[in-house]
């Protein structure tokens, strides 16, 4: 029988001390232990039980072969446990955004292989007595937890800085104190038992990714036949329009996520495989068309950046962020309807909504929106100028449905009407400022 410490250095039975008592916690907290059944049945109970048990199968498999190779020894059996808890399992229970980036499993295999990855290694080449080492990782979850917390809001930008600052001074003397002593203590050192503990990390992914992508796969086409099932019009997509789907999707994740729409719904309707393929075909070429129309959006963004004048159709060159800008405003006349109907009281317009709502809205230059309603509430309007200077604006004069849109290069005069410059009403055609702006 092999010690503990033959098999489980400081810092891992440190992190597995916290993450048992963590755990023990989670337990005998009643809000958190009622989630236990339904977890326990996505993970033991559900479609997805054969492939986590396929998947810690061929890791368990890959460790036993790495072990023959001398590639590995029980001496890493922790580091190997805490590696699947934190990196492996954490890439199984995310496979869901497997199909959402097209680099998804390339970015982790090189995530793997990258420099924080070989600092990591000679981070933890060197490890501390374990009371420092419970005291050390408590105090640094604790400054990753506030610095997560503190980078996501602007107010505590200084807090984000200082902890920023403290991980990395944390991490610059560990990385110092492992060196010294693999430089002062490289003759007594086990050399192939540091490059083992080097590779581990490296073949773990490699083994891992493969399954890992078929398990994705798997996944993306059991949820896309379930999706285009209403579609085919009977108790399931038939066999010949699949066969059809997978050949012409090819195992492309992101496709697989992506296949929507008409061309979706063909194919789920397909007599014959061909027909299926065709339709997976006309999808993919209305799609390349789709970005590149959004391409050339975004690059007309950029070439009319600062450009005076107007194109063909009467419309504003320099169109940035004309789209930003019309969505936040239709999104005020939303809530201003809203207001108006269900209001406390209800029957009137307020400005009070603005401080709000304004926030919700990102724009990347800080020019505000500004909203004026009518002494008595039955009229309201509200306008932001754009980064060319052309000013939007939307409002009502009356009771809803009332919706009127401003369109000039300076700010409304007056409440919406018909004598107002500007302004056009909801009936109105002649609005072209205010048509559908091209996504990009």
């Amino acid at each position: 029988m092999k010690s503990i410490s033959a098999v489980v250095n400081n810092r891992e039975l440190s992190t597995l001390i916290l993450v048992g008592g963590f755990l023990l916690f989670a337990i005998w907290n009643r809000s958190t232990r009622a989630t236990f059944p339904s977890l326990a049945k996505q993970l033991f109970a559900s479609k997805i039980t054969p492939v986590l048990a396929l998947f810690i199968g061929v890791v368990v498999a890959a460790v036993s072969i790495a072990n023959r190779l001398n590639l590995w020894s029980w001496r890493l059996a922790a580091a190997t446990v805490l590696w699947f808890l934190s990196v492996g399992f954490v890439w199984f229970i995310n496979l869901g955004d497997a199909g959402k980036a097209p680099d998804f499993f390339k970015r982790r295999f090189l995530d793997t292989l990258g420099v924080t990855a070989f600092l990591e290694f000679f981070i933890n080449a060197q490890v501390l007595p374990l009371p420092i080492e419970m005291v050390g990782q408590i105090f640094l979850l604790f400054v990753v937890l506030l610095n997560a917390v503190a980078s996501g809001d602007e107010r505590y930008r200084p807090v984000a800085t200082i902890t920023s600052v403290v991980l990395s001074i944390a991490s610059l003397a560990l990385l110092t104190y492992s060196l010294a002593h693999m430089v002062t203590e490289w003759d007594t050192l086990d050399k192939r038992e540091l490059a083992n503990e080097f590779l581990m990390p490296i073949w773990l992914a490699g083994v891992s990714i493969p399954i890992l992508y078929l398990a994705a796969l798997y996944m993306g086409y059991e949820t896309l036949f379930t999706r285009l099932t209403p579609s085919a019009g009977e108790a399931k997509v038939v066999l010949r329009a699949r066969v059809g789907i997978v050949l012409g999707l090819r195992g492309g994740l992101v496709d697989i996520d992506q296949f929507r729409g008409a061309s979706a719904r063909d194919a789920a309707r397909a007599h014959s495989v061909s027909e299926a393929r065709d339709a997976v075909t006309r999808f993919k070429q209305t799609r390349a068309e789709d970005l590149a129309a959004r391409a050339a959006a975004r690059q007309a963004l950029i070439d009319n950046a600062g450009r005076e004048g107007v194109d063909q159709v009467g419309r504003v060159l320099d169109r940035r962020e004309f789209a930003e800008t019309k969505e936040a405003l239709i999104w005020l006349a939303t809530c201003q309807m809203g207001r108006f109907r269900n209001g406390d009281p209800p029957g009137s317009y307020r400005t009070e909504l603005l401080p709000v709502l304004g926030d919700s809205h990102d724009f990347e230059t800080p020019e505000p929106i500004t909203m004026k309603a009518r002494a008595d509430g039955q009229a309201w309007y509200a306008y932001r100028r754009t980064p060319s200077g052309h000013v939007l604006g939307i409002g009502a004069s009356e009771a809803p449905p009332s919706q009127w849109f401003y369109d000039a290069p300076a700010p409304p005069c007056g409440f919406p009407s018909g004598a107002s410059k500007g302004w056009s009403d909801l009936m109105s055609p002649d609005r072209p400022e205010w048509g559908r702006e091209a996504e990009h």
